[in-house]
């Protein structure tokens, strides 16, 4: 059972008897110093129980804790095995950062060619750091052939967040294009349209508050 600080009773109960959302929640408020003093083991103690029951934001965080390594030894292998486990689910912060560690880290041989797909997966859903990076990927033949025409496309649909670095990208690229190239760039990012994304599997508010129970 969790401590009485760390929220109400039915909140307690139901992570105590096997809830994943309650066993989030109990967990999110753990690492956030939520009413008890901030604890990155006990965190990952709670997403832990959450994630084996496949709850993919739990998977997530459980992740993002093993690459940190907070609460955790820091831990490459397994943070990337949560990581996929919460991208299959649709968590796109997961699919970001899974593709970030395929694209390559210190003492590791990048894998490309996954990243282009975890870039593409959560870039598609809108997400901007992904899609600059997969504008980057195909600037460079980086996992895919180059493709100019591919890179300014997810170049100006990151600017349109407000990335900086995407709208000067963006520039570099148009220059390479000649007239018709430039026309059906922009009617692809006219035509562009993000695909549906899954709350439960996004939003930590949904997971969290999800374990309350129903008043009659």
């Amino acid at each position: 059972m969790p401590p009485a600080m760390i929220g109400p009773l039915s909140l307690r109960h139901a992570a105590s008897k096997g809830d994943p959302r309650a066993q989030f929640e109990v967990a999110a408020r753990f690492a956030e110093g939520k009413g008890v003093p901030q604890d990155f083991a006990q965190a990952a103690t709670w997403y832990q129980r959450a994630a084996t029951q496949g709850f993919a934001t739990a998977q997530y965080r459980l992740a993002t804790l093993y690459e940190r390594g907070l609460g955790v030894a820091t831990d490459p292998a397994r943070a990337r095995v949560w990581y996929g486990r919460a991208a299959e689910q649709g968590n796109l912060r997961a699919m970001h950062n899974l593709a970030v560690l395929s694209a390559g880290r210190p003492g590791a041989k990048p894998d490309y060619a996954s990243a282009v797909q975890w870039f593409t997966e959560a870039a598609s859903r809108g997400l901007a750091d992904s899609q600059y990076n997969l504008g980057i990927l195909y600037e460079s033949g980086l996992g895919v052939p180059t493709n100019n025409l591919e890179a300014y496309k997810w170049y100006s649909l990151a600017a349109r967040s407000g990335d900086k670095d995407a709208t000067r990208r963006r520039d570099v690229v148009r220059a390479k294009l000649d007239g018709a190239s430039m026309r059906a760039a922009d009617a692809l990012v006219i035509q562009w349209r993000a695909k549906a994304v899954e709350p439960e599997a996004n939003d930590a508010r949904v997971a969290g508050q999800a374990w309350q129970p129903v008043r009659q």
